[in-house]
């Protein structure tokens, strides 16, 4: 694909855009998860000073209707700092009535992230620093490998203020997805996995060789496929002009959770999903975003109910933006190794305020408070319930 999009620049030329995020930190939380703890956000534990997101998107005309799009991250929280994130083709013709149709195929994230702004074609919050957790574990742990249709009924079009659309993808790759969410659990930060990279979980008991599930190794491979069966997602969106967005999706990977192939078990993940966005008079913006599903492994052996909400604000005030966002998150376990506890609460607030300095150049700070209680933390040698609050400044180039 990326040669794809690269070979052909003199004749069609390719239009890239990128994202620089440096950021200075204190973080008082228990360790991150990406340093091998328990802790809920991304740079616990850490260095002060880091790479938030280093993103260049690529973007190719191939035809009137026909066009390539890939994206690389980096990331230094990764074990190789440079990863493909996305990459798919687009087919998307000029409606010749109300209706408009859309396509692509590739890998690419399911539409699912309200806290970003799609026309900007990155993963990245553009009104925080973190994602809300249940956007972060999408971010992380679920990308489509394969292919998706929208189809959307347009009021503009015909003077209505009423639109509705319709989006339905099969995929595969994706049977590990709900790996981190038993064993780790929720987080609150704004990592994007890679599509190569392995994950590695901290080190529990029922994975290690004399575990109870010796089967699976510490390394995830969150995009492989493993049980040759593949998941869908259906969806339907509905939006008054624009004041008010509302959106359901359904996803099901269709995991055989009986499968297990070179240390990689494939998940039965499933999972409901709403979202609404609200502009309302003053210059004020609310978005709200729920997702409860189930995941679970094997005969049995590990599974958990999970579910995640949040609320937030955002107001113009002053030269910027500020922006309020409350979190709650838990998952429920369900499984028979009763020495391998899953289940988690906790909550989330973060405080964010955006300042554009130019049309390039941003700068955000941002207060965040995680509190949870993991009875899972005890096997590892810390206490079930941990409490953290970090204070991060970022600086955001675009081009």
């Amino acid at each position: 694909m990326l040669l794809g999009l690269a070979l052909p620049c003199t004749a069609h030329g390719i239009e890239l855009s990128g994202l620089l995020d440096v950021r200075a930190l204190h973080d008082n939380g228990e360790r991150s998860w990406t340093l091998d703890g328990m802790g809920k956000t991304r740079w616990a534990g850490g260095a002060p000073v880091r790479l938030g997101q280093g993103i260049v998107a690529a973007e190719q005309e191939l035809s009137d209707a026909l066009s390539g799009f890939a994206v690389i991250n980096a990331s230094d929280d990764r074990r190789h700092l440079f990863d493909l994130q996305e990459a798919w083709v687009g087919w998307n013709p000029v409606p010749a009535g109300p209706w408009k149709v859309r396509a692509r195929a590739g890998l690419f994230f399911p539409p699912l992230n309200q806290e970003i702004d799609y026309a900007r074609l990155t993963w990245t919050p553009t009104r925080t620093l973190s994602a809300s957790a249940l956007n972060n574990w999408v971010g992380e742990e679920l990308k489509t490998r394969g292919a998706e249709l929208t189809l959307t009924h347009r009021g503009r079009a015909t003077g209505s203020p009423h639109a509705i659309g319709f989006t339905a993808a099969i995929f595969n790759g994706n049977d590990p997805a709900g790996t981190l969410l038993a064993w780790r659990g929720w987080s609150v930060g704004d990592r994007i996995s890679g599509a190569s990279e392995a994950i590695q979980l901290a080190d529990l008991p029922v994975y290690r060789a004399d575990g109870a599930i010796n089967k699976q190794t510490r390394d995830i491979h969150v995009f492989r496929e493993i049980d040759g069966r593949a998941g869908f997602y259906v969806g339907v969106n509905y939006g008054y002009a624009d004041t008010a967005e509302v959106t359901l999706l359904h996803y099901d990977n269709r995991g055989d959770p009986l499968v297990v192939k070179a240390g990689q078990y494939s998940w039965a993940t499933r999972f409901d999903h709403a979202g609404l966005r609200l502009r309302t008079a003053g210059q004020w913006e609310w978005l709200c975003q729920y997702m409860a599903g189930e995941t679970r492994m094997g005969a049995q052996a590990a599974g958990v109910d999970f579910r995640a909400w949040y609320g937030l604000a955002s107001h113009r005030l002053g030269p910027g933006t500020l922006t309020v966002r409350y979190d709650r998150f838990a998952t429920r376990e369900h499984d028979n190794i009763a020495s391998d506890p899953n289940s988690e609460q906790g909550s989330a607030v973060a405080f964010a305020y955006l300042y554009d300095v130019n049309s390039s150049l941003s700068v955000v700070s941002e207060l965040l408070s995680v509190r949870s209680t993991r009875p899972a933390r005890v096997l590892v040698g810390a206490a079930a319930y941990q409490a953290g609050n970090s204070v991060t400044t970022s600086l955001r180039w675009r081009f």
